[in-house]
């Protein structure tokens, strides 16, 4: 299995290894040592605050589960960091890692139980914290036997540092003992402390369909045919190894369709630009005349539209937010969203909005304000953790 995905997900013989516990940097002995273990890209955007807040006074590990989380982190944080892939919940595979990673405190983002890992960790003296804790209602049907196995997982987690009440309760459902568990928020709220600020990548007039998923390449592509702006629509699909399914069914749409890949560069003429590599996304947030977020027309959960809220940006989702509620409601209560019921609403409501500058603005600037009424939160996820 570790084979086969080391070739699906392109990471390499190091991925593969480092999965299987057989190859780890012997890293310097140091006082303390801080370790965010990160599932993947989501994860590795939900804790940059927090690492930027302490790359510069700490050291810091990065751990990933997937070659796209590993290349988020190079790209985000050079060689302030040190990355290394989590092995499997495997006793001697995890015992290796701790042994040559030496981390004092382990930070698990989300929702991560892995019951050899969390019993190491606590026989080694590691502290554990779950960040920014979340946790699937499906986890609270799981059968009895992987129930009883995360109870003891979490017994041995000194603080759980939850996204809401709603998932602190599901902890405590599943055997965390209460008095252990935080509710402070959303730590992606914070992102709006560390956003950053690039050059325009496309000179001219764009509409972004972001993270998108199969089908909603082709439905956005067709509705944006038939609509006939001037505006270039991107599409950045949220699996770039998708590119090219995503090229055949576009190109008899848009024979003059660009690929970033191929090295291509949209033109005056271009109406469709593909732009399939990875870490592209903030730039075209920041400089989107509107952005449409993808896997919420599929029925995917949505995806973070808290990234461009914080550059001020109009946003439009579909109807499948779950992954997202919480941010979608905040969002809406503030009218700073629009939701979709269908690829035809969509079509009726683009061309006002992209007519309509001051429309533009007062979502953009409402969805940030938004943001910014949960500002704190960076700083009170610093003042638990340290």
């Amino acid at each position: 299995m570790v084979f086969i995905d080391s070739i699906k997900k392109q990471g390499g013989g190091i991925f593969f290894r480092q999965r299987l516990g057989l190859e780890y940097p012997a890293l310097p002995q140091v006082s303390q040592r801080i370790w965010f273990h990160c599932a993947s890209v989501g994860e590795v955007k939900a804790a940059e605050p927090l690492i930027r807040a302490l790359e510069s006074q700490y050291h810091v590990l990065i751990t990933t589960n997937t070659p796209t989380g590993k290349q988020l982190v190079d790209n985000l944080f050079q060689d302030s960091v040190q990355h290394c892939y989590l092995p499997l919940d495997w006793p001697f595979a995890i015992k290796h890692f701790l042994k040559n990673c030496q981390p004092t405190d382990a930070w698990i983002l989300e929702t991560e139980i892995w019951p050899n890992l969390y019993r190491l960790c606590a026989q080694l003296g590691i502290e554990l914290k779950i960040l920014n804790g979340r946790l699937s209602p499906k986890t609270l049907t799981a059968p009895n036997w992987l129930k009883s196995s995360y109870r003891s997982s979490l017994q041995r987690v000194s603080q759980i540092l939850a996204r809401s009440q709603d998932e602190a309760d599901r902890f405590i459902a599943l055997g965390a003992p209460a008095e252990r568990i935080v509710v402070l928020g959303n730590l992606k709220y914070a992102q709006i402390s560390a956003v950053s600020h690039a050059d325009n990548p496309i000179q001219q007039e764009f509409v972004l369909l972001a993270s998108s998923h199969q089908d909603e390449e082709l439905q956005v592509a067709q509705l944006w045919q038939a609509l006939n702006r001037p505006e270039l629509l991107v599409i950045v699909p949220r699996h770039p190894n998708r590119s090219e399914a995503i090229q055949k069914q576009l190109k008899p749409l848009y024979p003059n369709l660009k690929t970033a890949s191929k090295g291509e560069h949209p033109t005056q003429k271009t109406q469709l630009f593909l732009d399939d590599r990875l870490g592209q996304l903030m730039p075209l947030f920041e400089h989107a005349k509107l952005v449409i977020m993808g896997g919420s027309f599929a029925p995917k959960g949505g995806h973070n539209i808290l990234e461009p809220a914080a550059y001020q940006k109009a946003i439009i989702v579909g109807t499948d937010m779950q992954d997202f509620a919480e941010e979608t409601a905040l969002l809406q209560h503030h009218h700073g969203l629009i939701q979709c019921q269908s690829y035809q609403a969509l079509s009726k409501i683009l061309p006002p909005l992209l007519d309509d500058s001051e429309q533009r603005q007062t979502l953009g600037k409402n969805a940030f304000q938004a943001m910014q009424s949960q500002q704190a939160m960076l700083q009170n996820y610093l003042n638990h953790l340290l």
